[in-house]
């Protein structure tokens, strides 16, 4: 693990730039990444099924998908220096650290998405 958190620190210093723009960029397009989750996806699924929790499990994966999207060419950065260290090929060090960026960003999504609820925001 720290072998993956000393290279994004790497690639976060040569690439400051590039962290700026995904952040503000994230910030300009928050009804994008957080409104189709809620709003098209969840209305679609709901229609689909009666289940909860596959209308929970749908938004949150989408939201997860989306939000990730911004930070690909950090993952691809990283994924170039992991393979050099691992001695793996690219693509595989990129769906690795792309899948893990996905479900960890989900599960912060879903955690939101539970608390709104509780909370009745």
């Amino acid at each position: 693990m720290s072998v993956y958190l000393h290279n994004y620190l790497e690639v976060f210093k040569k690439n400051f730039m590039l962290l700026v723009m995904a952040m503000v960029l994230l910030a300009v397009t928050f009804f994008i990444w957080a409104g189709i989750p809620f709003f098209i996806i969840g209305n679609l699924v709901a229609k689909l099924t009666s289940n909860s929790v596959i209308t929970y499990l749908s938004i949150s994966l989408s939201g997860g998908f989306l939000f990730s999207l911004y930070f690909v060419p950090f993952h691809l950065k990283v994924a170039e220096n992991i393979s050099i260290v691992k001695g793996n090929h690219v693509a595989k060090s990129f769906v690795h650290l792309h899948t893990l960026w996905m479900i960890g960003s989900s599960l912060v999504f879903g955690i939101v998405m539970i608390l709104m609820t509780v909370l009745q925001l």
